[in-house]
């Protein structure tokens, strides 16, 4: 018995050792194919096959820049006005949907692509465990201006990344209204890396239409004309903040129709109706209807002139042209609530009817004049001499009134005095 017992002893180690040499042979040879090796499958001489999720590189190394140490990162940025919503000159802002893209280049993504595949395709999470990002974003938007619609990372097996990202955006933006409703505006995009300085990252603009593009069809829907765009990179230095910086403008010109139609065209109406005091006879039945016409037209561009104040920006230097428009019919309105005034107290107070006819038929014809030339200048004055021109319109008109007024006065001293 002890023979047999010392034989299948041996037997039973001789097998031991067979398996274990053979498991490390099979070990070895999946671990120079690069696949992970599993005892289980290896001790039940199941075949390998290849994971489609590569090894996930080490935190360290996707921390690191691809030239890290060396030169800055270059990466090509793409600006693509999908849609455009609008602005608001009052708040400063505007509203759109736009597509960003940004590309470069890193060796080490290439091996997030399986060997079986050209590319693949990461969403924003996987992107930011498996590689790096370099963290470009929005520098001019509103606070909580932003939302994000999709997010899309392209890797191919060279190492190209592209990451594709749709935003709908509220851009703050300093709007320069001089020239309203005739002003011309440039919508602005500015983008830089929130992590990385100049000399890590380097923003290129990326001429390409497919990339970034804004056209007329963007603007059908709304009071704007589109006129062009442009994309630039620049450098950017505040104290210690140094930054690459893309920026993308469009420029816009506005429709002034609508205004026309609903403000100026108006105003000018109304400056007619209290033309129309002068053309009532000058006698006690008619007094109350001069009056009343001349007050019901100064209020009522005093009331469109709040509609137009609502539209413009809160805090702001000078007047627009609009404002300018306004000043002068309201100037001309209170002329003409000053010369009925004036002419009621000759007729009824210095008892001189001869003479306050002669001041309407006067006034019937040079205060047609004097308001279209008013009216007419507004049209040659520029935004950089907008308060100077209302200040002028503001002491000529005052001061024909005061003339006017001191001519009546002398001619009702002759009349008196040839009495």
């Amino acid at each position: 018995m002890a023979p047999m017992h010392l034989f299948l002893r041996c037997v039973s180690l001789g097998l031991a050792a067979f398996s274990v040499s053979l498991a490390q042979q099979l070990a070895a040879e999946a671990c120079e194919e690069g696949y992970p090796a599993k005892t289980r499958e290896l001790l039940q001489h199941v075949p390998l096959r290849r994971s489609i999720s590569p090894v996930t590189p080490n935190v360290g190394s996707k921390a690191l820049r691809p030239n890290e140490g060396g030169m800055p990162d270059v990466i090509h940025v793409g600006v693509l006005l999908k849609a455009f919503y609008g602005t608001n000159l009052h708040d400063e802002y505007w509203e759109g949907d736009i597509v960003l893209s940004f590309s470069w280049h890193d060796p080490r993504a290439a091996g997030l692509v399986p060997q079986d595949l050209r590319h693949r395709i990461l969403s924003s999470d996987q992107a930011t465990q498996l590689m790096w990002m370099p963290d470009i974003v929005i520098t001019n938007v509103e606070i909580e201006g932003q939302q994000v619609v999709s997010t899309s990372i392209y890797v191919d097996d060279s190492g190209n990344v592209n990451k594709t990202q749709r935003v709908l955006v509220r851009i703050k933006e300093e709007f320069d209204g001089k020239e309203f409703p005739y002003d011309k505006q440039a919508l602005t995009i500015q983008l830089a890396s929130a992590t990385y300085m100049d000399d890590a990252v380097q923003l290129v603009p990326c001429k390409d239409y497919s990339f970034t593009d804004a056209g007329p069809a963007q603007f059908a829907k709304s009071d704007w004309t589109y006129l062009w765009n442009d994309l630039t990179s620049f450098v950017e230095i505040s104290g210690p903040l140094r930054k690459s910086r893309a920026q993308f403008v469009v420029h816009i010109v506005r429709d002034a129709s609508p205004f026309l139609s609903g403000t100026i065209f108006p105003e000018i109406m109304i400056v007619v109706l209290g033309y129309t005091v002068f053309l009532f006879p000058v006698n006690p039945g008619f007094a109350m209807p001069r009056v009343s016409s001349a007050m019901i037209a100064f209020l009522s561009i005093l009331t469109i002139s709040t509609r137009t104040s609502a539209m413009l920006p809160e805090v702001r230097r000078g007047i627009v042209w609009m404002e300018l428009f306004e000043i002068v019919c309201k100037m001309l309105l209170f002329t003409t609530v000053l010369l009925n005034i004036l002419t009621e107290r000759v007729f009824h107070t210095w008892q001189q009817p001869e003479l306050a006819h002669r001041l309407v038929y006067e006034l019937r014809v040079g205060f047609p004049v004097v308001a279209f030339a008013s009216l007419a200048s507004c049209w040659f004055a520029t935004g950089q001499h907008l308060q100077l021109f209302a200040a002028v319109h503001r002491i000529a008109l005052l001061a024909a009134v005061t003339l006017f007024i001191w001519s009546v006065v002398l001619r009702d001293r002759g009349n008196t005095m040839e009495k």
